[in-house]
């Protein structure tokens, strides 16, 4: 979860300038169209936009389809070929491993998929649609057997049109579930999968007019309140239904901004919580947005107002945050703003307590989950990285994890990536203060301590030795620039397995990347493939597949059964078509996969479905599997091998030479221990940091006195502390091994939200750099007074020109 950076209302303005050019931009270039391909790994449905494009199509090699590729010269991956060709070859009639449908009737230019089937049942739905100035159209199509052949389903939902942007969206707890979003103020819900279709009008009798949907529904997190849905329309009027739509959607509220549903680690589940307030035209506003919090109790009907002055807010486990106004009368959205934390629904707030938070620092909350806060703080002034901050486990107290950690300025691309696939492992990117280079770093202990990607073996460096060869993992910053590849990719139930771009050098590079691969969560990473590719996890991890993208037009997809040791290589087609997209069903067990593009020639939808349990035809048995323990590599200690956050955990995992398939009847029987303390299991403590290599917590320089007086609801604390804490969640033995010990003591002095006197009192002024900062913002709104004007220019003149013509 992130927030928002902090937008001036200049450039508020700017970016309605910018628009007025990208809508330019579209009326000159009225044959131009943008194509894309995204894949939600929470709503598990994808969007697919196709282009016209005229790229000369790279040649294909002449193989027979059955070839081999792997880093080693290994027996093994000859014998496996062996295996393959002979299955392939023994398909009767001819037949091959892939099954093509062309949607030959179909012309719209934007595609939406969804999984509407549990434990591969092989459903799927896909909306075609199309939108320009005059008419608006749409298709539905459903599939029962992976997407070997489909039938137009549009009458079953009365030939109605639905939105090119989220028309077609499914609950994230049962995929059977899905919803068809309209222009007007009316949805259709199927819960059987897209067989049947039911229409939901959204009324206010209240508030008069509703508008329309024109933003994704917001499902409740807990899978046994998946009928819980809130709609917010294009009035900002809030409707909700208990029932998945089975009866009409009640309104609840009006002038609503966002909304969230209560967490029941808060015992709040059936709770809503909003911001509501007046909304202003960022063209013409004076005083910045300012909204109320509300709670909204299900059972009684009642709304109650638990914060003010909210610019932002969220929800996730036992935590809320929110970011307030410090001013009760701001008079800018640069004013200081105060980061508030609730851990009881609501109930009670209390501002975070960070050494280096103040109200005109950006900061954002990256993740919630497991018992702790990760937060990014900017450093002053104008440097694109900050410091990443984890909480105690109440979610008030923050201690410094990772000093400057990448976050650019105006915009919320970052590399913070959860994995997984194992428990405590996180990936980020960090600045180099000196020349500003950017690395990739990892944690295996929840931001306890960071530590460069150890090099691969068998792969050259990209600079030279004394500068040191890590893995530079390839995330969301370098996609952000242009860099071709995909995102890092983890599974929870493929134990281990995480595959990523990325190239062996001191810093990220921006040259075609390989596609390396950890089978034990992170620790250790080989390359397996070289140049990029889109990849997916199935079976569990059990499978592997991958398709190249140093072309448009691909051939061939690669697949691995062993971790990636051995990639056997099929050509699936003989035609022209421009790639799209790899997928394979949410959540990473089927064995069948989709490639997903449409013909050069006619522009044609077209998908590729192969079935690999054609290939690996055998369930694997109680032998087939081996015991594996990760974080083996964690602890130095004797008798604490395998120990993270004071457990040990032993799952099991397919044997790497064994060809046969998980399937879903998988077992996942999870053995747990629990293991003695070691420094591992703590982390710094406020005012402390861990310097560079080391597991040592220090004092910051920045901190002066022995002890830290902290404002915490409403009192000074004194917090007396050696430098330690033990990671929230962490269940290991306080009885035995390493047990610091700090303490707080209640000082009788009241304090508010806001006041740093206790804090700064103990720590020494920062140096602000504000004087870039300023330079910035006036030559950009130079820049684009002159852009403006000059487009404006052009752009009456081409619409003159339209209309002479």
């Amino acid at each position: 979860m992130e927030s928002d950076r902090k937008i001036t209302l200049f450039t508020t303005k700017a970016l309605l300038y910018l628009y007025v050019i990208c809508l330019y931009t579209f009326i000159v270039n009225i044959e131009a169209k943008v194509h894309h391909f995204e894949q939600s790994p929470v709503n598990g449905y994808a969007k697919i936009s196709k282009s016209v494009l005229t790229s000369k199509r790279l040649k294909r090699s002449s193989d027979d389809g059955f070839t081999t590729v792997s880093e080693r010269n290994d027996p093994k991956c000859f014998s496996q070929q062996d295996k393959f060709k002979s299955i392939v070859n023994g398909l009767k009639d001819g037949k091959r491993l892939e099954e093509t449908h062309v949607f030959a009737n179909e012309t719209k230019y934007n595609l939406a998929l969804a999984w509407a089937g549990e434990n591969d049942a092989g459903i799927l739905l896909v909306l075609t649609s199309e939108l320009d100035f005059t008419n608006a159209a749409s298709t539905l199509w459903r599939s029962t057997d992976h997407g070997r052949t489909w039938t137009n389903w549009n009458s079953k939902v009365d030939n109605k049109v639905f939105q090119q942007a989220d028309g077609l969206q499914r609950n994230p707890h049962n995929p059977s579930k899905c919803y068809l979003i309209s222009y007007e103020h009316f949805l259709y819900v199927t819960e059987t999968g897209g067989e049947t279709w039911k229409r939901s009008d959204i009324i206010s009798p209240t508030f008069g007019s509703v508008g329309s949907i024109n933003e994704q529904l917001t499902f409740h997190p807990e899978e046994s309140y998946q009928d819980y849905v809130a709609v917010v329309t294009t009035t900002r009027q809030l409707f909700v239904t208990y029932n998945n739509f089975q009866t009409p959607a009640l309104v609840v509220k009006d002038k609503v901004h966002a909304v969230k549903w209560g967490s029941k680690a808060t015992s709040t589940e059936k709770n809503i919580y909003v911001t509501t307030g007046e909304f202003q035209h960022p063209l013409f506003s004076v005083v910045p947005d300012m909204n109320n919090l509300e709670c909204y109790d299900s059972k009684t009907g009642q709304w109650t107002t638990i914060l003010k002055r909210v610019v932002i807010f969220d929800v996730q486990d036992k935590f809320m945050y929110a970011s307030i106004y410090k001013s009760e009368q701001p008079s800018s959205e640069d004013d200081d703003k105060l980061l508030m934390i609730s851990s009881d629904g609501g109930k009670s707030w209390d501002e975070a307590q960070l050494p280096t938070l103040t109200g005109d620092r950006f900061f954002s909350v990256l993740d919630m989950s497991e018992g702790m806060i990760f937060m990014h703080v900017d450093n002053p002034g104008d440097t694109g990285h900050g410091v990443l901050y984890t909480s105690a486990a109440d979610g008030i107290v923050y201690s410094e994890s990772l000093r400057n950690h990448l976050f650019p300025n105006y915009n919320t691309v970052h590399d913070f990536y959860k994995i997984e696939s194992i428990r405590g492992v996180y990936l980020a990117s960090q600045m180099h203060e000196g020349d500003r280079s950017i690395h990739t770093v990892i944690t295996y202990n929840r931001g306890g301590e960071w530590k460069n990607v150890s090099r691969p073996t068998g792969v050259d460096c990209k600079n030279s030795e004394k500068e040191g060869c890590y893995l530079q993992i390839q995330n969301a910053y370098s996609l952000h620039r242009g860099l071709n590849g995909r995102l890092p990719t983890s599974q929870p139930d493929a134990y281990g397995i995480v595959l990523v771009h990325g190239h062996v050098a001191s810093n990220l590079q921006t040259t075609p990347p390989d596609v390396y691969l950890s089978t034990n969560g992170g620790y250790n990473f080989k390359r397996v493939l070289q140049g990029p590719h889109a990849y997916e996890i199935a079976d569990s991890g059990g499978l592997l597949v991958a398709v190249p993208l140093d072309t448009q037009y691909p051939d061939t997809i690669k697949f691995s059964t062993d971790e990636g040791n051995c990639w056997h290589v099929y050509k699936f087609t003989n035609d022209t078509i421009r790639f799209t997209g790899l997928l394979t069903e949410p959540g990473g067990k089927s064995m069948t996969v989709g490639i997903w593009g449409y013909t050069l020639k006619d522009k044609k939808w077209t998908v590729n479905i192969i079935d690999f349990s054609n290939v690996v035809t055998e369930e694997c048995k109680e032998d087939d599997y081996e015991d594996w323990t990760p974080h083996t590599a964690l602890k130095s200690s004797s008798g604490l091998d395998g120990c993270l956050l004071g457990q040990r955990e032993t799952f099991k995992k397919i044997k790497a030479d064994s060809w046969c398939r998980n399937g879903y009847g998988r077992n996942r029987d999870v053995l747990q221990s629990i293991c003695p303390c070691s420094e591992e299991d703590y982390e710094c403590d406020f005012g402390f940091h861990r310097p560079e290599g080391s597991t040592k917590c220090v004092r910051q320089e920045e901190v002066k006195t022995e002890e830290i007086d902290i404002c915490i609801k409403g009192h000074v604390d004194k917090l007396d502390t050696i430098g330690y804490r033990l990671i929230p969640g962490d269940k290991c033995d306080r009885e035995k091994g390493f047990h610091p010990v700090s303490s707080f003591e209640s000082l009788d002095h009241v304090c508010k939200p806001g006041n740093k006197a206790p804090i700064v009192h103990d720590m020494k002024a920062p140096v602000e750099n504000t004087g870039s900062l300023k330079l910035v913002v006036i030559s950009i709104i130079v820049a684009v007074l002159v852009l403006v004007s000059v487009v404006g220019a052009v752009f009456a003149y081409k619409m003159l020109l339209l209309r002479r013509q």
